[in-house]
């Protein structure tokens, strides 16, 4: 923790810029320090995993299993890489042809 207070500016710089600080006692991480930005990151990730993961159970709950097309698109939306709306939207055009 010493290490740690005596150089916190440095440490605040190096995390501002997007690289997260381990701090612990006896070499040991005990901690991560991040910026609000990564911070925010992984919230909004694991609220969307979890939400795939309900949506999932629910129609698996009906005795269904989504198409592989499906799953492919949910996951997508898990990662982050389309909102949910442009995966609903994939959807509807795949099933409207």
């Amino acid at each position: 923790m010493r290490e740690f207070r005596a150089g916190l500016a440095a440490t605040i710089a190096r995390v501002t810029k997007g690289a997260p600080a381990f701090v612990g006692a006896h070499r040991k991480p005990e901690v991560v320090i991040m910026s609000v930005e990564q911070y925010e990151a992984l919230v909004r990730s694991a609220h969307r995993r979890a939400a795939v993961a309900e949506a999932l159970a629910s129609v698996r709950a009906e005795g269904l299993e989504p198409s592989p097309d499906a799953l492919e698109l949910l996951e997508k939306i898990a990662a982050g890489q389309l909102d949910e709306d442009e995966g609903i939207e994939r959807l509807r055009a795949r099933y409207r042809q």
